[in-house]
């Protein structure tokens, strides 16, 4: 009873717990394919507790499918990037319905603060997902990452949260054209997404507070 009240009532807490759980998760040792795909499990789990109720769970097939290719058929460059693409689709419908929460809700509390968190962690998973099946499908697309398809996931997870974080060391490069529009988009959506939403909630929140 206790786990069923946490599940219904934090959804959002327990989202922003499984996509920051990758960071962690990736600083244990162990075999990079597996962390990522540990991680994966707990995230997809996280979304589908958030997107319970019948309509909904009808939307995520696409991903099972992609958890399949992702599991069994990973060696193939084509249906790898087609896993992630998979992928991208279901973290576009997360944030769409974490998009919808910071936007209409008006009263300030715990399960707001989290999902305002979470929908600036989804465009970093986004940013990585779609880098992924930009380079999975055009190889040479990113310059100064590893040859190895494990290896360039990682290369692309660091790339696309560095983005978003406006860091840019200048490690990985984008070289080709979509490559490159890519990487403006997602900068530019996590830009826009801080500077209205995330500004927006610790508004509401300092003013609460005085």
């Amino acid at each position: 009873m206790r786990l069923r009240f946490i599940l219904k009532n934090s959804p959002y807490t327990l989202l922003f717990i499984a996509l920051f759980s990758a960071f962690i998760i990736n600083l244990l040792p162990g075999e990079a394919a597996m962390k990522s795909r540990l991680s994966l499990l707990f995230q997809i789990g996280a979304g589908i507790n958030l997107l319970a109720g019948k309509n909904r769970l009808l939307l995520l097939l696409p991903v099972m499918a992609g958890t399949v290719i992702e599991f069994f058929f990973n060696d193939n460059p084509t249906t790898a990037s087609f896993a992630k693409l998979l992928y991208l689709y279901f973290f576009v419908l997360i944030s769409l319905v974490v998009l919808r929460q910071v936007m209409f809700t008006r009263t300030v509390c715990r399960e707001l603060v989290f999902s305002a968190l979470c929908g600036f962690l989804l465009i970093g998973y986004m940013g990585f997902f779609l880098f992924s099946s930009i380079e999975l499908y055009a190889p040479g697309s990113f310059k100064g990452i590893s040859a190895e398809i494990p290896l360039i996931l990682n290369d692309l997870f660091y790339y696309s949260f560095i983005s978003i974080l406006t860091v840019g060391y200048g490690d990985i490069v984008a070289v080709s054209w979509p490559a490159r529009n890519a990487t403006i988009l997602v900068v530019l959506v996590g830009y826009i997404y801080s500077l209205v939403f995330i500004a927006r909630v610790v508004s509401d929140f300092t003013s609460r507070k005085l």
